[in-house]
């Protein structure tokens, strides 16, 4: 329903905006990090128009090519019950399933348990602890693939687009086993040739490859030490000599890595080095550590991306500083994946602009550190918003992405691209320094409650408190009225005033005239 009337029938409702490249940046992570369960993993490629029963037009699943790797964990059970748990580490409640071909395992992951999910979540308001919920698991064998379970599903969880399904519909078709029953050349004829493929993906058991998030062969690295080690002077040896034989392969190429994703299997030794010990293998003798880093521009210099591995190392081997050791965890297998990269964009410079070229590299080399060692989401760049109200006009938003799709997109020089429009030297509606009506360039969030004193007869500020202050406003601009923002909830109705105090300070204060208090926005510089 529209906000405006969601917000009438439950005026306490919180009103989050949707940031949809935080979606993809938090998906491509989990499915960069799930590796420890299988080398192949990808996220659901979605088509050109939304999917029918999906809201959102963006990747919402990750997929694990599993073959093989259930005997590893005791068993598909035992698996699927370990993926629940790690997800669930994460903060989200998992619907998993196993089956013989993508199409099934989506459909029966997407489509059996949403009534059971519903559930969880009622539970999961009363516990409040993930670990507690009942797991939503499908595991299906080869003969069990076309059976009353399948068929049972609505027609959506063919991954069908919304023209398609509501075609269907029309005809009474609502349940895949209504859909298989028809014969296949009327189906053909009314329909494209995409129906056909979904329904053999799904009940038929027809391959569908998994489009993997990791590096080709030839941008992978992997070397099985013959003794197992615990020190880390020897994993920075191996890890500079991989990366300097992926720098030689990406030079051929013309690329340079904009996501690389470093993989360290380790066992427990019997020969505790330390007393450090891990918890989170307690009762493991494996354990599996995945650092991902992500470059603000293309880099194939080896030694930069080692100083940004080292960073996520050093977090991993801080309680065995004193002996440069991880405890009874010694490293056996280190590989090293370029999972994104990009053309090494190159300019000729100008002929005195050789030092702009090199600010301009330095900074996207301490883009690259911040990012490293605080996180992507810690290292960002102001977006600018047509919205009335001033705290809305901006979001921040971090400096590498993937796009919307999850898939790999053509990374350039974001420093050097120029400017859609140019506004220093056209018309534009946002006033010049100059001007009465130019913003402040630091806003307080939220705004702070602020005491005026005096007005006058047309509501101007003569006298307000400022920083436990009594003082008199000496030019004041106003009011610039702001009355909009209904379709986030209630109203803002406020009225803006520029004003100089007679101490100096320029500040930018508004009145609420639903509840008539001044409030502190802004400060000019």
């Amino acid at each position: 329903m529209p906000l405006s009337q969601a917000s009438t029938l439950c005026s306490e409702a919180q009103l989050i905006e949707h940031d949809p490249q935080a979606d993809i940046e938090a998906i491509c992570s989990m499915a960069e990090s799930a590796q420890c369960f299988s080398p192949i993993v990808g996220i659901e490629q979605i088509d050109e128009h939304p999917w029918a029963g999906r809201s959102l037009h963006q990747p919402q699943s990750i997929l694990l090519d599993v073959t093989g790797i259930a005997p590893m964990f005791g068993g598909e059970t035992q698996l699927a019950n370990a993926a629940t748990d790690w997800v669930a580490a994460q903060g989200y409640l998992a619907s998993i399933s196993i089956a013989g071909s993508v199409g099934t395992a989506w459909a029966l992951a997407n489509y059996r348990h949403r009534a059971q999910i519903a559930i969880e979540l009622a539970n999961l308001e009363r516990t409040q602890d993930f670990h507690a919920v009942h797991k939503t698991i499908s595991i299906l064998e080869p003969n069990q693939l076309v059976c009353a379970t399948t068929f049972l599903l609505p027609i959506e969880a063919l991954r069908l687009d919304q023209p398609t399904v509501a075609k269907l519909h029309r005809l009474g078709i609502r349940k895949i086993g209504q859909l298989v029953e028809l014969p296949r050349a009327g189906l053909a004829s009314r329909f494209d040739d995409r129906l056909i493929m979904r329904i053999d993906q799904t009940v038929n058991h027809r391959h569908e490859p998994i489009i993997s998030l990791h590096a080709s062969p030839d941008l992978a690295m992997e070397e099985s030490l013959e003794h197992p080690t615990p020190l880390r002077e020897t994993i920075d040896a191996v890890l500079k000599q991989q990366l300097e034989r992926l720098a030689q392969r990406l030079d051929t190429m013309g690329h340079g890595v904009i996501r690389l994703v470093c993989r360290i299997e380790m066992e427990r030794n019997s020969i505790p080095v330390e007393s450090y010990d891990d918890p989170s293998n307690a009762q493991s003798g494996c354990v599996v550590r995945v650092f991902q880093i992500g470059l603000y521009q293309p880099s194939s210099e080896p030694e930069h991306l080692f100083w940004l591995l080292s960073g996520q190392l050093d977090a991993q081997y801080s309680k065995g500083k004193k002996n440069k050791s991880i405890g009874n965890l010694w490293a056996k297998t280190i590989s090293i994946q370029a999972t994104l990269t990009a053309p090494l964009a190159w300019q000729q410079s100008d002929l005195f602009d050789r030092h702009t070229a090199t600010h301009r590299d330095a900074i996207a080399k301490l883009i690259d550190n911040l990012s490293a060692r605080m996180g992507r989401a810690a290292v960002v760049a102001p977006t600018i918003h047509r919205d009335p109200q001033p705290e809305l006009a901006y979001s921040w938003r971090p400096l590498t992405g993937w796009r919307r799709d999850g898939s790999i997109q053509e990374t350039k020089r974001k420093l050097t691209r120029a400017p859609k429009r140019d506004f220093a030297n056209e018309l534009a509606l946002e006033p010049n320094a100059n001007e009465h009506w130019r913003r402040p360039m630091r806003l307080l969030h939220p705004p702070r409650k602020m005491e005026v004193e005096r007005i006058d007869t047309y509501g101007v500020p003569t006298q307000t408190t400022y920083q436990g202050n009594l003082v008199e406003v000496k030019n004041a601009t106003g009011p610039e009225r702001i009355d909009s923002g209904w379709w986030q909830g209630a109203t803002q109705q406020r009225d803006y005033y520029r004003i100089e105090l007679s101490t100096g300070p320029w500040l930018w204060i508004y009145r609420d005239r639903r509840d008539q208090n001044w409030y502190l926005h802004g400060e000019f510089d």
